[in-house]
């Protein structure tokens, strides 16, 4: 069974922006969720340990859902860079993991954590030594505000695991204390959905051209597969 790497910066974000595409995925492959942070300071300006122990439980109950292996990187939320060394750790675990596909944040985004991030899994499948061979899809945001010139490469129709999805959204309360980030994803996951002529979509862009088959690249690219 092939194994797929989530790479984000904070709690929630696999289950924002591509919750419903690791659904999908749970029981065709090996799931494995890198975490850059805590979320430290998803309840104030400043990095608290109480916040990051409560982020801690919700991600891994939401991988709990997933039944995704998942390992957090200590760095600090709001103190994401793409420096020597989160690469280099970064590119070890991938060379352990050697996967099929790596997942991450889109680099035009208004928090610098996403687009950190986005530069470090990139970064890290080069110095992995898996640039030819393995796929990287770069998500949406879920919420829809934080993403910028966003245009999708392809869509994966959730429909079928929607209510899932939110079952995985449900699990961050503390994010979402009012519903309105889950209102805000359904919408914009909506919004995809009647882009792709279905109910309910995640947009991807391929960092590669999805034309461009690469020496030692699978004929179908993994997302298609869904």
């Amino acid at each position: 069974m092939d194994t797929i790497v989530a790479i984000f910066p904070h709690p929630d974000d696999d289950a924002y922006g591509m919750g419903g595409t690791l659904l999908l995925m749970k029981d065709r492959f090996r799931l494995h969720s890198l975490c850059l942070t805590k979320g430290e300071r998803g309840l104030s300006p400043d990095p608290r340990a109480q916040t990051a122990a409560t982020r801690q439980k919700e991600e891994e109950a939401c991988c709990r859902l997933l039944g995704a292996e998942l390992e957090f990187l200590e760095q600090i939320d709001g103190e994401v860079f793409a420096g020597r060394e989160i690469c280099e750790r970064v590119a070890a675990r991938l060379k352990d993991l050697h996967p099929r596909a790596v997942l991450t944040t889109f680099p035009m985004e208004n928090h610098p954590d996403h687009a950190a991030t986005a530069e470090i899994a990139v970064k890290a499948v080069r110095l992995a030594g898996l640039y030819d061979t393995v796929e990287i899809y770069q998500a949406e945001e879920g919420a829809g505000s934080q993403t910028i010139c966003f245009d999708p490469h392809l869509y994966v129709d959730i429909t079928a695991v929607f209510e899932k999805k939110k079952e995985l959204l449900r699990c961050h309360a503390c994010q979402n204390l009012d519903g309105r980030m889950i209102e805000a994803v359904t919408a914009q996951n909506r919004l995809r959905g009647d882009m792709a002529r279905c109910d309910y979509a995640e947009a991807w862009r391929s960092y590669f051209p999805l034309v461009n088959w690469r020496k030692g690249r699978r004929p179908v690219p993994v997302l298609l597969e869904l």
